[in-house]
């Protein structure tokens, strides 16, 4: 049971509990927190509405077949947060969800090769990769 007790100010009575003074400050951090977070959202909150989807291939030895050049099971990973990965299908496919519209550095590594690329995500987003190229822009492939 709250016990009320009575105090007059200006000839105002008012009858308020004993834990009033806490009661408002709690109220008003949680106001507070309510107006602020949505600004800082995106600390917390990394997530958006977009999606990446895509293709890779390698048209080096593309010999003129339809999807002869598609990569499968690939590892493509995305540096959201946290990082995502995902393997190509059967044709060469991937997809990643929950992105926000920023640039992203995508990696792509296959049996014996790791690529690399900074792709901008708006809205929904569909790239082909091609590793042939980006062959020569690869930076971090020495061939010796």
């Amino acid at each position: 049971m709250i016990r009320l007790k009575k105090f007059k100010l200006h000839n105002f009575t008012l009858n308020k509990p004993k834990h009033f003074w806490l009661i408002s400050f709690a109220i008003f951090v949680l106001a507070i927190a309510t107006i602020i977070e949505p600004a800082y959202s995106f600390l917390g909150h990394p997530q958006g509405a977009n999606a990446l989807y895509g293709k890779v291939a390698d048209t080096r030895n593309w010999s003129g077949v339809t999807g002869d050049s598609l990569i499968k099971n690939a590892k493509v990973t995305i540096n959201s947060l946290p990082a995502q990965t995902a393997y190509t299908d059967e044709n060469g496919q991937f997809w990643f969800n929950g992105l926000r519209d920023i640039p992203y550095s995508v990696s792509v590594d296959t049996s014996d090769r790791h690529y690399s690329y900074s792709i901008n995500v708006d809205g929904t987003t569909g790239i082909f990769l091609d590793l042939a190229a980006e062959e020569h822009h690869n930076l971090k492939e020495l061939d010796y």
